[in-house]
């Protein structure tokens, strides 16, 4: 069974966003995999640095459609996401220096409980708004339009 299970409940309804949520648990599932399997440090690093790079594309993803929808909160869920972000960094870091896989299962349960919490509780104060302002649609013919192009 996974680490992280992905559930209906864990969807916030914009596709691109809930890919992005995806994304990042097959990400934190393959760190908990490769640890459980004992794979070496440098494979462990390079999945941990993808978590890091993906967290970033997804909050950029957040904050443009956040800025597109003309959502009043946005500034105020920018400045969480940067305050998650440093929160990601320093798990990276405890991780690094872990000694045992039990000081790894620990920081990968708080990355488990960052991300099902970012989902699960601070997205949802956005959700209804971006469902409102047909976020969806607009990304839908963003895509149309960049296929279109190429």
């Amino acid at each position: 069974m996974p680490f992280i299970v992905w559930t209906s409940g864990m969807s916030v309804d914009v596709k691109l966003l809930d890919n992005d949520h995806k994304k990042l648990v097959l990400l934190i599932n393959d760190l908990h995999d490769e640890v459980m399997a004992g794979s070496a440090r440098e494979q462990l690093e390079r999945i941990f640095d993808e978590i890091i790079g993906y967290s970033r594309i997804h909050f950029d993803h957040e904050e443009l459609l956040l800025d597109e929808a003309g959502y009043s909160g946005a500034a105020e869920h920018k400045q969480e996401h940067g305050r998650k972000f440093e929160l990601i960094k320093e798990m990276q870091a405890r991780f690094r220096s872990a000694e045992t896989s039990a000081d790894e299962l620990k920081v990968l349960n708080e990355l488990k409980d960052w991300l099902v919490g970012h989902v699960q509780k601070s997205d949802q104060e956005f959700v209804q708004h971006l469902k409102a302002t047909g976020v969806d649609s607009t990304l839908a013919e963003l895509d149309r339009l960049e296929g279109a192009a190429g």
